[in-house]
């Protein structure tokens, strides 16, 4: 599984953004999850290292804001908010073992600290973490297996999309459609998690088509985003480059790959704005917000609007 990581909310200490008291409760929400106050060495450690760079917890507040504005409680939307973390967290750990990345966010990763087996193993307890919190929703107890089901399909999906970038990096040049697909098959299911989650317990099973879409759209351009921002770095590598966007924009003969980035992800973005804006109880809102955030970051990276 592959997480990315967005200058937009990914890179800040929890102090230093707007959501620090929301964030502040999620950090709690995950580290109450992961770990077991009976037992100590290395899993403890390096689930202290990896939580010490805390991300701006982007699929977490989406998750939260959607809960809240369905009625959830405060803790039933900390729960759904760290589902998806959970998960998100554990393809980063997973990801720079693969890749063989040294560093995340600013401090080393975990398997340079230690070794590729501990990243492993702790990637694998984020993943049981985030099963586990969901013994946190008994009073929606007959919603549980249709969320189990859907947390699955979500986990899944991500790993398929990961395989299909492996493949598409064995064969010839892709088109710049499969590398969009596959970036949405490997980026978008856990942001659609955020959104589905907190549906699915508050029986808005007849949205979730909608919500999908709309997180697919959206996490098709933070890749796209952060595609444009890694351009060099992926160029040196045969495997990220294969599936970078801007490279397959290129390499399909676009005079202009930067404009028509901006174009598609505009296009894109407005699609996200508008399957959340038909979400019931106002709670693609959201959503809806870090769109033109994104959108802001897309232009101000790939030039004047259009």
């Amino acid at each position: 599984m592959t997480g990315l990581t967005s200058p937009i909310v990914e890179r800040h200490p929890v102090e230093d953004v707007p959501n620090a008291s929301l964030n502040h409760d999620i950090h709690t929400t995950l580290t109450q999850a992961l770990k077991d106050d009976g037992r100590q060495g290395m899993i403890r450690d390096a689930i202290n290292h990896h939580l010490t760079a805390a991300g701006g917890y982007l699929r977490a507040r989406l998750g939260y804001h959607t809960g809240r504005a369905l009625d959830l409680s405060h803790d039933e939307a900390l729960t759904c908010a760290g589902i998806s973390e959970l998960l998100h967290n554990a393809s980063l750990i997973h990801d720079d073992v693969l890749d063989h990345d040294s560093m995340r966010r600013g401090q080393r990763s975990v398997w340079r600290v230690w070794n590729e087996g501990v990243a492993i193993c702790l990637g694998d307890l984020f993943i049981s973490a985030a099963y586990g919190l969901m013994s946190g929703l008994s009073t929606h107890a007959e919603r549980l297996p249709v969320l189990l089901s859907c947390v699955h399909h979500h986990v899944q999906t991500t790993i398929h999309g990961q395989a299909e970038c492996f493949s598409l990096a064995m064969g010839p040049e892709p088109e710049f459609e499969q590398c969009s697909q596959a970036a949405c098959g490997k980026s978008g299911p856990l942001f659609a998690l955020s959104l589905e989650a907190p549906l699915l317990l508050t029986g808005h099973d007849g949205a979730i088509d909608s919500a999908r879409q709309a997180a697919l759209s959206f996490a098709t351009i933070y890749q796209l985003i952060d595609d444009i921002e890694d351009f060099d770095s992926d160029m040196s590598d045969q495997q990220q480059g294969a599936c970078n966007m801007l490279h397959a924009l290129g390499n399909r003969g676009d005079a202009t790959p930067m404009a028509s980035a901006r174009d598609y992800g505009r296009h894109q973005l407005e699609r996200t704005r508008q399957l959340a804006g038909t979400l019931p109880n106002g709670c693609g809102q959201a959503l809806i917000e870090e769109a033109h955030r994104l959108e802001e970051k897309l232009i101000s990276i790939t030039g004047e609007r259009s």
